[in-house]
């Protein structure tokens, strides 16, 4: 999690702020202590504790930007670190990063150092931006995944390989990742038969 942000999430971040007219944004992803900024563009920190965290409140309703307009006035919040110590948080609005399976990781998220309100429509956005965030997480999953059965395919064509007296076979990958070749010739045997990794 202390990797650089990513471009794509850094800029929808940042579009966020930009709708919203808004200092702070975050992409934030909730464990069970504590909170990681994946995306931070104007605040100094990197994770928080969970206990201290305004997303957490916003993943209970996952359908739902939570906004809050005066953290203190908010019973939640008044009495929080980020509220009553730098950076002053006053407004917040979070909308719920969510798997498809219903799962929720954490936020994308706007703050401000004074108290205001969004329009629907800025909350439609942030929704909006939290789904291309959602998305662009799960394609970076699946894509890792994929590599990861790619690499497990060559390193066990590479013992197969290394293991073959000679022959002659073609190589192709099926849609799934698997890796799919047969043999044209085999020069010790004299058959062809098809394997699948």
């Amino acid at each position: 999690m202390g990797s650089p942000p990513e471009k794509e999430l850094d800029e929808l971040a940042k579009i966020a702020s930009l709708i919203c007219n808004v200092p702070i944004s975050l992409i934030t992803i909730i464990d069970k202590d504590r909170q990681w900024l994946m995306v931070n563009s104007g605040l100094g920190i990197s994770e928080t504790k969970r206990k201290d965290s305004f997303c957490q409140h916003a993943l209970h309703k996952p359908k739902e930007v939570l906004v809050v307009r005066d953290s203190t006035k908010d019973l939640r919040f008044k009495n929080n670190p980020f509220v009553i110590g730098e950076p002053k948080i006053r407004f917040y609005a979070g909308a719920p990063l969510e798997t498809p399976n219903g799962n929720v990781l954490g936020t994308l998220c706007v703050l401000d150092n004074r108290p205001r309100s969004i329009s629907s429509n800025h909350k439609k956005a942030l929704q909006i931006l939290a789904k291309k965030a959602m998305d662009y997480l799960n394609t970076r999953k699946l894509l890792l995944e994929q590599n990861s059965k790619i690499e497990t395919n060559i390193s066990e064509l590479k013992k197969l390989t290394d293991n073959v007296p000679g022959g002659i076979f073609q190589l192709k990958m099926d849609p799934n990742g698997e890796l799919n070749f047969e043999f044209f010739k085999q020069w010790n045997e004299g058959s062809s038969p098809n394997h699948q990794l």
